[in-house]
């Protein structure tokens, strides 16, 4: 009797190591069946045709802020402007960002905003097209300014977009005094 119930302690004892080993292994391949699908789309990079230098990573890039009173927009019903409840839609710049390069003498940069797009009480589902403008001062000049315009698709709930300038070309500065403005631009358009 002694030996078979030392038999079962040690059937038990190597049961429970089984199950265990078994989990161990299924957590493993659960976890490697997780990784297996996504890591080519997160790291592969080498498609990209846009590589940065490390000097490109050292060198002056301007910030990027939204201009005073432009980060909302909101549209009205005809002839109703200012009442609150006759919104078709508002819209947000919550996040603005940036990438430089330097090439032959020339700063090439990227601007992009993001953001999100509501109906009012006066909303419904459909196309809504935002005005969004880029400017670059230099000093009291103006090197750059250019209006883009990105149309969102609106549905029942809130909607986010993404705009990006990618045009913009400048002259290597001579001083670190170039400030980039974002914001929201509903006109009069006095420039393009």
């Amino acid at each position: 009797m002694g030996i078979a119930k030392g038999r079962a302690g040690l059937d038990g004892e190597g049961t429970v190591r089984t199950i265990r080993s078994m989990v161990a292994i299924g957590a493993l391949v659960v976890l490697a069946a997780c990784q297996s699908g996504g890591t080519n789309e997160v790291l592969d990079v080498s498609n990209n045709d846009e590589t940065f230098t490390e000097a490109d990573l050292r060198a002056y890039c301007p910030r990027v802020t939204l201009l005073e009173g432009t980060a909302f927009l909101r549209t009205y019903t005809s002839g109703n402007d200012g009442n609150p409840d006759e919104i078709v839609h508002q819209a947000v710049i919550s996040d603005v960002t940036r990438t430089c390069r330097y090439r032959n003498g020339q700063l090439f940069m990227t601007v992009a905003a993001a953001g999100r797009v509501v109906n009012g009480p006066k909303g419904a589902p459909g196309s809504l097209n935002l005005p969004v403008r880029v400017a670059i001062r230099a000093g009291e000049n103006l090197p750059y300014s250019q209006l883009g315009r990105i149309d969102v698709a609106m549905g029942g709930g809130a909607t986010q977009f993404i705009y990006r300038d990618d045009q913009i070309i400048l002259p290597e500065p001579e001083t670190r005094n170039l400030q980039v403005l974002v914001g929201f631009d509903e006109g009069p358009y006095d420039t393009p």
